[in-house]
This record gives structure tokens, sequence and C-alpha cells, in this order.
């Protein structure tokens, strides 16, 4: 059994990245001269834990989380990481799980299985749970009584499961509320808003995906945009909220001229939503869609943003077509990319399936493919573009591998997982000690 515990942490993630952000000092992002990565990586990794792996050290037959697509919530009341796993490594259950450890890497538990379609949520992906107050909050893109997807909320200690789900999408149609949410939410208030990949007013028979509120407290949910292909379609990322006022921040994966994707903002007081820049993809050359002058394909990127400045990666585009770090205003502005990404002529890391993570004036990020052993990277880079650096290569077994999400800071040490590697092959929970 989880005892509930208290610590007076002396990193606080959140904590720390409002701090940062208002210390930080930064200046317009430059176009780079895309000069070659570093050789050498700079960064001390250990992996903290291996799902699956069994009492018996290789025997692998635990009943555990397997292939976690998401990154993890820091909790400072109870000093846990919490995350998620899109399925199990049980073969009657492959639901996903959500589960807590340490920052060291001891006390893993499973705090919930996911029992899938009509009863539970299955099949959680992408960024981490939102916290809000004691409660964690967040989505699976399956499950529910429609199979379409549920929001679920856990206590901060890992006990109190919301059974029944606090809600559960519809079936897919042109016309529905939304279904199929790939992210979690940003709070404000006692709102949690968020998006679907599905549903709304336009898009063939399924939809092009929506924006919408979500009170927990009285499971009111309201649809507030409905994309429409041309201004976007399928976001499967997470909202910001510009800490200037009302106004949304997010990327689709699809939609916008070339079917790659598109930034956006969405104002919730006026309900006013524009089109900031869209992705390219000539020739049609898809999914690499190599342009120097631009990326595609966010999948579930998230911006970080600092002052009027917003940045993330797009998974292909670029000189390579492997995916580039950018930066854009948040007026629509003098979008610059601040690195190709996949350099041939380096270990460069490829295909990034993220968001970035900002600390002070540096942006860390992880690439799922490239590196020395071809298994991913993390990676960092300064606001100005400067400075580009790979911190770690991921080895092959028993090391993590395939990173497609993002890190997170706390006392000088980045925590991610990957959703292959490890001692099973059914993904790991790492931490890089900076330099």
């Amino acid at each position: 059994m989880f005892f509930r515990m208290r610590f007076d942490s002396k990193c606080i993630f959140a904590a720390v990245a409002t701090l940062t952000a208002a210390l930080s000092l930064i200046s317009a992002p430059a176009r780079t001269d895309d000069r070659s990565p570093a050789a050498a990586t700079t960064g001390t990794e250990s992996v903290l834990y291996s799902f699956g792996v069994g009492p018996t050290a290789g025997q692998c037959k635990i009943d555990d989380g397997a292939d976690p697509k998401g990154s993890l919530t820091y909790v400072a009341g109870t000093g846990l990481l919490f995350g998620r796993t899109s399925t199990t490594t049980s073969q009657g259950n492959g639901d996903g799980t959500i589960f807590h450890i340490m920052p060291d890497g001891s006390n893993y538990a499973v705090d919930h299985f996911f029992t899938g379609a009509k009863t539970d949520g299955n099949d959680p992906r992408h960024n981490a749970m939102t916290l809000v107050g004691t409660v964690l909050y967040g989505t699976t893109l399956t499950g529910g009584e429609h199979n379409n997807g549920t929001i679920f909320s856990i206590n901060d200690d890992g006990t109190g499961y919301s059974s029944p789900p606090l809600f559960d999408f519809p079936k897919s149609t042109k016309n529905n509320v939304g279904d199929q949410p790939h992210s979690c939410f940003v709070a404000v208030g006692d709102l949690l808003y968020g998006m679907t990949s599905q549903g709304g007013k336009h898009g063939g028979s399924t939809g092009d995906g929506t924006i919408f509120s979500f009170d927990p407290s009285s499971s009111t949910y309201t649809r507030l945009h409905s994309f429409d292909g041309n201004h976007g379609a399928d976001p499967h990322g997470q909202l910001i909220l510009d800490p200037n006022g009302t106004t949304f921040y997010g990327m689709t994966r699809a939609g916008g001229k070339d079917d790659v994707g598109v930034i956006f903002s969405f104002d919730t007081s006026s309900g006013k939503f524009k089109k900031l820049h869209q992705f390219s993809c000539p020739g049609n050359s898809t999914p690499n869609c190599i342009d120097k002058n631009n990326g595609a394909t966010t999948d579930h990127g998230t911006f970080v943003q600092y002052n009027s400045t917003l940045f993330g990666l797009t998974t292909y585009g670029g000189k390579y077509g492997n995916g580039v770090i950018f930066s854009i205003h948040t007026n629509g502005n003098d979008f610059t990319i601040l690195h190709n990404l996949g350099d041939p002529s380096t270990n460069d890391g490829i295909n990034p399936y993220g968001s970035l993570m900002l600390n002070g004036t540096t942006l860390y990020g992880t690439t799922r493919l490239g590196g020395n052993k071809g298994n991913g990277t993390v990676f960092q880079i300064d606001t100005s573009g400067n400075n580009y650096s790979r911190i770690y290569d991921f080895q092959n077994a028993p090391d993590a591998a395939n990173p497609i999400d993002n890190v997170i800071i706390l006392d000088n040490t980045l925590y991610g997982m990957s959703e292959a590697g490890g001692l099973c092959g059914d993904g790991a929970i790492f931490a890089i000690q900076l330099p």
C-alpha cells in the first residue's frame, strides 16, 4: 500500500519553470548557420525504470505498463513523478496504465490499469497529465462508452481514480462535440481547455477536430471551435495560454495549404480563430517535405512561450526533411528556423515528435531517431538559435530508446520516457544529469 507523503522539495517543477521564465533575458531569435552539432554528447544518463522487468532479472514477466508515449508530471506535494503508458505487458489487458515513481527511481507502482471500452479509458497518449491543486487530469485516446476516449482524474498520491470516467467522448460524426483526444489540458481557473483530433462541424464523416473546455466540478463539456481543414485539422498536441490575456496558441498535425499542419491562435473571450502560419510540403513530397524555409507536421507538438515568442518543433520538413526547431512571433510574423535537424554528415537527431521545454534561455527536446546508435537523442539549443548540441545519444538495450515526448527538469536533471528500449524492450524512464 502506498502511504501519502509530503515533501519540502528544493526544486518544484512548476515553480522552477515560472521563476526561470521570469528571470530570463531573451534576444530576438536569429537564423543559425547550420553548423554541425557537437560530436561529443555532454549529459550523464541513467535508466530509472524498465517497464516489464520481473522479480527475476531478465525474465520480463511482470504485469506492468508498456510503450509510454507521453511525458511525466512532477507533483511537489508528494515528491512523485506521475506518468501513463499506452499499453501493458499483459496478454489479457493491454489498455494502458497510470503509474508513479520517485525521482531517484524508487517506489515505482501502478496506480491504475485501464480496462478499455464501455467501462474505462484505453490508450492514453501524449504530453503530461495536468495538475490542478491535488488532482491530476488526463485523457485517453480511445475507450469509454463509445470507444472514442475519456477524461479522467486521479489524486496526486495515486489514489482516487475516477470510475466511471469524468467524461466519455461521443461517437465519431461530422457534427459532434469532438472525440479522440491525443493530449491533455491547459488549466485556466476552474476550467480545463483541450483539443480533439476528430469531431466538430467540418471535415468529412468524422470531422477535423475541435477546441473544447471542460469543468471538472460539474462535468460540463463545451465545444468552442471546430477545425475546418484549411485552417488546420487533426490536432494531436496541447494548447498554451498567453500569460498576458485570453489567447491560446497551438498547432495542428494536418490541414492548411499542403495538409501538413498550421500554427493558430484562439481567443476565448471573442471566439476569434486566426491561422498564424502554415507548414509546407513542396511537391507534396510527404512525409519528408524538404523545405529549407519551413517545417512540416508537428505531430503532438506544443509551444513554449517567452514574452511574444513561441518555440516549437516539427517532425519533418526543413533543409534535410528530418524536422526543425523554430520560433515565431505571437502575431504570426518572423517564422525562423533555429536549427535543421538530421544533417546527414553527422549523427544529429532526427524526427522530433514532442515539444520543447524552456529553462532560462535554454530549450531542451528529444528526437525519436538519430544519434550515434540511431535510437534518438536529447538536445539543447539557446533561444537565440545558437549553441545547439546533443546532450545524449540513446544506446542499445538495456538503455532507453526512441523517446517521442518531452523532458522536464528537476535539480539540474532532465527526466523523460521512451517508448522502446529498457531491459524488456517495453520502454523506460530515464534521467540525464546535466553538466
